[in-house]
């Protein structure tokens, strides 16, 4: 048990065992609870309270997450829920089956009953699309290829607050594209060619069997 618990969020689909919580602590959510209320998968906000039960094993006393305050940020509109400060919602833990990873490769596949959120002090390339960063701390070592890069850099709100950590290499910018990116790049500029060809009234019919 106390295995399962441990593992990091990323061996056991980002349904952690544990949440070291704390007032003001980052956290972000993992799953589309109520999009009407901006509870969807991505959002963000800051830990405010939580209800907790205990529950008991092996003669020790272990507190049990029921239900998390979370104070959202940047919502699209003010969440209002009777009893709680503007943009503050509540999140119950829910159950559902988890794929585990142990550290030897061993898989295991067990029902969590967990709140969706993990911490978020930090986010993969991945995780980041479609967000602007005002300060942007980059890690880059983890990120082979020079669209992670664009993606990484391209979050920032500024030059000027952008920081890069350490992982730089040039070559992966600066070294060329991939043979498979050159074609598709060929294939839209294709594309693009039929297309004025069919605006200008020249196009030749037998190119659409090529």
């Amino acid at each position: 048990q106390m295995a399962l618990w441990n593992l990091n969020p990323e061996n056991s689909d980002n349904k952690p065992g544990i949440l070291p919580l704390c007032i003001g602590m980052p956290v972000m959510i993992k799953k589309n609870i109520a999009t009407e209320l901006c509870l969807t998968n991505g959002a963000e906000g800051n830990v405010v309270g939580w209800k907790s039960s205990v529950l008991r094993m092996n003669n020790e006393d272990y507190p049990i997450l029921n239900t998390l305050f979370i104070a959202l940020k940047d919502t699209p509109f003010k969440v209002q829920i009777p009893g709680l400060p503007d943009n503050v919602v509540p999140i119950s833990r829910s159950a559902r089956p988890v794929l585990c990873e142990f550290p030897n490769g061993q898989l295991q596949r067990i029902n969590r009953n967990q709140v969706d959120v993990i911490l978020n002090f930090a986010m993969t390339d991945y995780a980041s699309q479609g967000r602007t960063r005002p300060i942007n701390v980059i890690d880059l070592t983890d990120c082979r290829t020079h669209f992670s890069y664009y993606t990484c850099f391209s979050r920032s709100a500024s030059v000027k607050n952008t920081v890069i950590v350490g992982g730089f290499n040039p070559s992966i910018i600066q070294g060329g594209i991939t043979g498979w990116l050159r074609q598709e790049f060929r294939e839209l500029e294709m594309m693009d060619e039929i297309r004025n060809l069919r605006e200008e009234g020249r196009y030749i019919a037998s190119y659409s069997n090529r």
